[in-house]
């Protein structure tokens, strides 16, 4: 505390002017409590005024910090709607605001088989998997990153069975990383 003190002297004044106010009644306290819901919806608003103030424009994630924490909102909500767990009423709201739901690169389905195919391939000819070294080989960073993902949910138990099926087939021996 006596450290905290030292960079901010109103610091403790403003603790005790807190912690001294009168407890709330039960209604009060529920009448302003943050639930889930409430908290989405002033989410939604604080994105709605930084494209109001920019011109229609989502934050980015190269902003300023608050466009950041604002462009990781968005990000969780285009997760949340892949996974079919955002209510109509939310995704009727942030269609009220634009293209949120941003650019995919196709099919991810497609772009996986793509990257196993690219993988077995880089496999046959090298006799060996992909590795992330920068430096000695900059042409293998996608494949491998690709690689050590699909390792890291399959551990993690979230890669899909079908993938882990694939993968077992077509790369036998892809779980054990290359040294």
């Amino acid at each position: 505390m006596d450290r905290q003190i030292e960079k901010n002297p109103d610091w403790f004044d403003a603790c005790l002017l807190v912690r001294d106010q009168p407890a709330w009644d039960g209604a009060a306290a529920k009448r302003f409590a943050r639930n889930r819901d409430r908290v989405w919806w002033q989410h939604y608003a604080d994105v709605a005024a930084h494209m109001g103030e920019r011109g229609g424009v989502l934050p980015a994630q190269n902003d300023r910090v608050r466009a950041r924490e604002l462009y990781r909102w968005i990000e969780a909500q285009r997760r949340q709607h892949d996974a079919g767990n955002l209510t109509q009423d939310r995704i009727e709201a942030l269609d009220g605001l634009g293209e949120w739901r941003g650019t995919r690169r196709g099919n991810p389905d497609a772009l996986w088989a793509s990257r196993l195919e690219q993988v077995r391939q880089f496999h046959a000819v090298r006799g060996r998997f992909p590795v992330y070294t920068p430096q000695r080989r900059p042409e293998e960073k996608v494949l491998a990153t690709w690689l050590h993902r699909q390792r890291t949910w399959s551990r993690a138990g979230r890669l899909r069975q079908d993938r882990h099926q694939q993968l077992d087939q077509t790369l036998p021996g892809w779980t054990t990383p290359t040294r």
